[in-house]
């Protein structure tokens, strides 16, 4: 095996702390180092970054961050959490990511599909996780699910903020708005999909520039084609199935996108 035969990938969304991996975590963590193939494909995985979606979740992801260099830790409360506490756990979060091993702050953001939390409370969560974000100097992690009218105002009035929209699933116009706010775009497995809703997903994946342009698993979720509805979960390795359907939409080589893709996550992470 030649080290130029392996593709090397940077997963920058991977719930790894979610209980479908309860069963196998140590299998999973394990699969993460070294080289294995991936439909064909000799895959390494150089970084995967970790999101916290309440105070227990964050907390169990900056511990596995100390499992394996590979890992990096982020911290945040998602949209949909269970929000009771949510001033007792909203001060123990912000000391959590003082931590110098915490990289970003999130999972956080706007959600209007499942609309499990009152929207009030919604934005006055993602305000704080912005606020901590442009406090700290950490990049912020952004959900955004049928909820663009809502996240591109609070974007625009929020100056010196950085991150990135995971698993984008927007329009042209809106990607650019959030490239040119100086955010980074990260596509999961939807861009894989070939089903005709999908189609204008594939149109922004195609135009993106190269230097703002990530890839994710959003696992367990997500599991990207040839291999949705063959596994029950996805995991890190599969985030190179995006990269070779990145590669085919933009008419550029699987290597250059793991490459680049890889750069822009360190970068966006401060580990350069």
């Amino acid at each position: 095996m030649k080290t130029s035969d392996v593709i090397t990938v940077f997963d920058t969304h991977a719930h790894l702390d979610s209980a479908e991996f309860d069963v196998d975590r140590g299998v999973v963590f394990s699969r993460l180092s070294g080289v294995h193939k991936v439909d064909g494909k000799l895959v390494s995985v150089s970084g995967v970054v970790l999101p916290g979606t309440d105070l227990r979740s964050s907390r169990s992801c900056v511990e596995f961050a100390s499992l394996l260099t590979e890992f990096y830790a982020a911290v945040g409360i998602h949209p949909n959490s269970n929000v009771d506490s949510i001033d007792v756990d909203w001060r123990k979060l912000c000391e959590l990511a003082e931590r110098d091993d915490v990289v970003a702050i999130g999972e956080t953001g706007l959600d209007r599909y499942r609309n499990i939390t009152p929207m009030e409370t919604q934005v006055d969560l993602f305000c704080r996780h912005i606020d901590l974000s442009i406090r700290l100097g950490k990049p912020i992690l952004i959900h955004c699910r049928d909820a663009w009218d809502d996240v591109l105002p609070i974007l625009r009035r929020s100056k010196g903020l950085t991150g990135v929209i995971h698993s984008f699933n927007g329009t042209r116009e809106q990607a650019m708005e959030v490239i040119d706010l100086g955010f980074y775009v990260s596509f999961a497995a939807q861009v894989t999909y070939r089903n005709e809703k999908f189609t204008g997903l594939h149109e922004v994946a195609k135009i993106i520039p190269a230097e703002r342009l990530l890839i994710e698993t959003d696992s367990p979720y997500l599991v990207p084609h040839p291999f949705r509805g063959q596994l029950k979960r996805n995991e890190p390795s599969y985030v190179v199935m995006v990269a070779i359907r990145l590669a085919e939409l933009r008419q550029e080589s699987v290597e250059y996108i793991a490459k680049i893709t890889t750069q822009n996550a360190k970068r966006l992470i401060k580990i350069m």
